[in-house]
Order: C-alpha cells, then structure tokens, then sequence
C-alpha cells in the first residue's frame, strides 16, 4: 500500500476545516433566520388580529413584543448562552 503522501494530507486538512467552517456559518445562519421568522411571524398574527378584532395597533405592538422576547430566547438558547445551558463545541451539530 502506498502510504498518503504530504500534499495530500494537506489537502484533506484543508477540505475538512473549509466543511466545519461552513457549518458553523450555516448553523448561525439558520439561527439569524429563525429569530427574523419568529419575530415577523408574530407580528404578521397581531396585524392579522388587529384587522378581524378593531384593536389597532395593540395586538400588532403585542405580536412584535413576544416575537422579539421569543426569537431572542430561541437564539439565547441556540448560542448556549443561557444559564444551565451546556455550551457546545461550534464544530458539533446541534442536538
């Protein structure tokens, strides 16, 4: 058997650290994504009861609060930066 020589293992060094590094990037991006659909989503609810109900624009501000306050604990929580939470390796896929 022909043993890998130097340039390849470097190769393959570099392929896996640009895959983990893009994994970081994606894990963060879908975190960003998830706070942006939370927060909208929620507000999108509030305007929505705001037009079947009169109550304008008091279920929208409502909508946009919980959004906030629930998007920002999802990426607390994601981010391991929540008391008791364990804090991961970024290399690691979430559970």
């Amino acid at each position: 058997m022909q043993e890998p020589d130097a340039n390849e293992e470097r190769v393959n060094a570099q392929a896996r650290a640009r895959s983990d590094g893009q994994a970081v990037y994606l894990r963060h991006a879908g975190a960003g994504l998830q706070f942006a659909l939370t927060f909208l989503g929620l507000g999108l609810v509030g305007w929505w009861l705001d037009g079947r109900l009169g109550s304008e624009p008091w279920l929208l501000i409502c909508g946009i609060a919980l959004g906030a306050a629930g998007g920002m604990y999802s990426l607390a929580a994601r981010l391991g930066a929540l008391p008791g939470s364990k804090r991961r390796d970024p290399s690691q896929p979430p559970r």
